[in-house]
């Protein structure tokens, strides 16, 4: 047990939806672009910022600090513009208490349905993507999300997830975890799930082949994000292999002509050595502006930019 939580631990310390590099996409689908890069300002805030999630009111930016493992917990802060917000603190109801302890990686739909990332209660317990209502600053209602996207297996686990904005579809990244043989994630695999419940979700019959364009065993996947319309699928990666002082992290999109149909080939947004790892898009309800963080050399930092 401890050793895979350590190991997670690196991993999402490693990896914590200025040019556009696109390298990769098909020249006849029209891909998103964004303009240069804009700090964002927590006012208040003292250490680092990773995962941010901005609510879809736009009211709420949900974080969480370094992703160590030890003591990684929930923050949010409240909009003053688009680039300042205002640090409150912790997310009340999300974090546990007794150390170590990870939970991370904010989502929420427009219902106000909260869902995260926690290591409570692991390895007992396999399943790990949490849900609870979210108000005013406090989650309650909280439980484990079930259905059959949820590998059930040691090793496994559910390392980033995105919800619809309405709630009713979950994309969320299987990743296998093995201390013995890999540094990190080993493989990893993005699908998407369907609302049965609001802590219940099971995996699409035609997952695999929406997502065919996407998924590719020579990458590690995580962090996805999806637009408020489903037409632009936002994630994270880099090549699978040793992650070494040139190992380049990527944020991609992913479009398609309508909400049932496959995605298209990725196109590359913006890519950076590990040096000034980049990570773990969201979007506004508006798509006008992503949101994303940085490491920077003393912190992990939020970004902004204007969609063109």
């Amino acid at each position: 047990m401890k050793t895979l939580f350590k190991i997670l631990c690196i991993s999402l310390l490693i990896m914590s939806c200025a040019s556009n590099d696109n390298d990769e996409g098909d020249d006849s689908v029209m891909y998103p672009s964004f303009g240069d890069e804009i700090e964002v300002t927590i006012n208040g805030l003292s250490f680092d910022a990773m995962e941010p999630f901005l609510s879809p009111n736009g009211t709420y930016l949900f974080f969480n600090n370094i992703n160590d493992g030890i003591n990684t917990k929930l923050y949010y802060a409240t909009r003053v513009n688009d680039s300042t917000f205002n640090y409150v603190g912790e997310l009340i109801g999300t974090n546990q208490t007794t150390s170590p302890h990870l939970d991370a990686v904010a989502d929420m739909d427009v219902d106000g349905n909260f869902y995260w990332t926690s290591t409570r209660n692991y390895p007992a317990e396999l399943n790990n993507l949490f849900h609870g209502t979210f108000n005013s600053g406090n989650v309650d209602n909280i439980e484990r999300v079930e259905g059959d996207f949820n590998m059930n297996t040691p090793g496994w686990l559910v390392m980033d997830h995105g919800i619809s904005l309405d709630g009713q579809f979950l994309y969320f990244n299987n990743a296998r975890f093995d201390d013995t043989n890999c540094l990190g994630a080993c493989e990893t695999t993005l699908g998407i799930a369907q609302k049965i419940n609001a802590t219940t979700f099971n995996t699409l019959p035609n997952s695999s082949s929406i997502l065919q364009n996407i998924n590719d065993a020579n990458y590690i996947y995580y962090a996805p994000c999806i637009s408020s319309d489903n037409l632009e699928l936002y994630y994270t990666r880099y090549l699978k292999g040793d992650i070494t002082a040139s190992t380049t992290f990527e944020i991609c999109v992913a479009v398609r002509p309508n909400s049932t149909s496959e995605f298209s080939i990725p196109a590359v947004l913006f890519s950076e050595t590990i040096a000034n790892l980049i990570e773990a898009p969201t979007l506004t309800v508006d798509k006008s502006i992503i949101y994303y963080h940085q490491k920077t050399t003393n912190s992990h930092k939020v970004i902004m930019r204007y969609r063109n």
